[in-house]
């Protein structure tokens, strides 16, 4: 420090401002128990004196490094990133930051993105699993006391606490939104069967087939990976063996947009001759999950278990039907035109 500067640092801040050091402190971390009013007065001056916090000592001090991270099976869609914001807006009122990184779908990648994350002394987790495969190394983070919270993809036999959404609800709702819009003949594509939220989904449309006096045949519910090739096959093989099917309630966007190719190549207007309906998608009506409340909540639980609580075991968001997707236009964005078809 040059001679005649003064040293910027929370003593000098809370000197200024007549505040003790702990309150100057929890104003910049974001702690819960401090006015909104002294917590802007502190962070203003902050500002004004171009003070930065040196997270390296504050990390020495406290054992902490103010980051948690996020695990994704995959960087893309609405979901993910509404899901990331919500992870981000909560570490930010916590004082903190979040990393994310994806594993692309791999379990080994999930692997060592976890072990990696550890490796850099981060404050917790979230994780949202791969489909399928070996997530023992999920369990083991967990038994070892680390602050770990997995989303959306609920995993058997990983003992840490989950935030995802009412699926069963979530395709009750759905349903019942194409049966008062005039829809009998349903088409249902799902995801792996052994995915815990296929017979959750499955629960919920047929309890509002039944409601409305309604059989749901099990010919007509498809089931394969939540991918854009799955949904157009699903698509074209339900469509030729049940040409009356005027709705397709699809389990995510990929398989929409790959029923749209299918349509599309049979010539079929959206939603003119047929309707397209999906789960957190951002172009359809659709099933709204609710992504960045479910990334709030999650990372939510997680600063709760960092601070040594006790957060609920199961926090389950509940959706709503999004009758435009997410979209704010006034006209669908596949309307009535043609569908392109797509690969």
């Amino acid at each position: 420090m040059l001679p005649g500067k003064v040293k910027v640092d929370i003593d000098y801040i809370a000197m200024k401002l007549g505040l003790a050091k702990s309150t100057v402190s929890k104003a910049m971390n974001g702690r819960p128990n401090i006015s909104a009013a002294t917590r802007e007065k502190v962070r203003a001056l902050a500002a004004k004196l171009n003070y930065v916090p040196d997270r390296l000592a504050q990390s020495l001090k406290t054992k902490r490094s103010y980051l948690i991270g996020l695990v994704m099976h995959e960087m893309k869609r609405d979901f993910f990133i509404e899901i990331a914001r919500g992870v981000t807006l909560e570490a930010q009122r916590n004082g903190c930051q979040a990393v994310f990184a994806s594993s692309e779908g791999s379990t080994e990648n999930e692997r060592a993105l976890v072990r990696d994350f550890l490796s850099r002394r981060i404050d917790g987790l979230v994780v949202i699993p791969c489909i399928g495969g070996d997530h023992s190394h999920l369990q083991e983070v967990a038994l070892g006391g680390y602050p770990l919270v997995i989303a959306d993809n609920y995993v058997e036999g990983v003992d840490a606490p989950f935030v995802g959404t009412d699926f069963e609800l979530g395709g009750y709702l759905a349903v019942k939104h194409l049966v008062k819009n005039g829809h009998r003949h349903l088409g249902l594509l799902l995801g792996p069967r052994d995915l815990p939220s296929t017979p959750e989904r499955l629960a919920g449309y047929t309890r509002a087939m039944e409601e409305s006096g309604l059989r749901l045949d099990p010919e007509r519910v498809r089931y394969g990976d939540y991918s854009f090739a799955a949904g157009r096959a699903a698509a074209e093989a339900l469509l030729a063996e049940f040409p009356e099917t005027t709705a397709i309630l699809c389990g995510n966007a990929d398989l929409s947009e790959g029923a749209a190719a299918a349509l599309a190549k049979l010539g079929k207007r959206v939603p003119d001759d047929l309707c397209l309906m999906d789960f957190g998608g951002a172009r359809l009506p659709s099933v709204n999950q609710k992504n960045e409340e479910i990334g709030q909540a999650a990372a939510r639980t997680l600063f709760r278990l960092i601070n040594g609580e006790t957060p609920a075991r199961r926090n389950i968001v509940k959706p709503e039907i999004a009758v435009m997707g997410h979209s704010s236009s006034d006209i669908s964005p596949w309307g009535t035109a043609p569908l392109e078809e797509k690969g």
